[in-house]
């Protein structure tokens, strides 16, 4: 297999559009994220999530959160750009539930590019990204700000 070549910061172009796979939400997937890092009762148990505003056991927002980021994250090694991880995530926000059997997606856009001249070998990506369920609707959006090695590491 060739590994093509990599996509550095200065090549990425602002207005892209990445699409990501879809992934299905499973109620073990839910109980087990909500166990350990979001323990409401609407994530664990079934009459729980019934009884609650939600009207059903949905998946924590972080869960859904860490699933967009492994969505997107997934896209980028796909286009094979050199993602070196997460800088700030300046908002975010949910709209609505995620329930068992639902599946998601996400649009990550290339809003804007910028570098710090202290950080010489990585520059940063803002995408604005939407995550819609099976349905089209969404479910949450959020700004994210992602490093991408730069090609000139070293030169300036």
């Amino acid at each position: 297999m060739e590994l093509s070549t990599p996509l550095y910061w200065e090549h990425v172009e602002i207005g892209r559009v990445l699409e990501t796979d879809t992934i299905k939400i499973d109620v073990t997937d839910i109980r087990s994220f909500a166990k350990i890092f979001d323990p409401q009762p609407y994530h664990l148990d079934r009459e729980a999530g019934e009884a609650s505003l939600f009207r059903g056991l949905c998946a924590s927002g972080w869960h859904i959160s860490a699933l967009t980021m492994k969505l997107v994250s997934a896209e980028l090694i796909k286009e094979n750009i050199s993602l070196v991880g997460s800088k700030k995530v300046p908002w975010l926000e949910w709209y609505r539930p995620v329930f068992d059997g639902d599946s998601i997606c996400a649009k990550a856009t290339i809003k804007e590019k910028s570098h710090d001249e202290k950080e010489r070998d990585v520059g940063l990506i803002g995408f604005d990204i939407d995550v819609h369920n099976q349905d089209d609707k969404k479910v949450m959006s959020l700004s994210a700000y992602l490093m991408v090695q730069r090609e000139t590491y070293g030169s300036d």
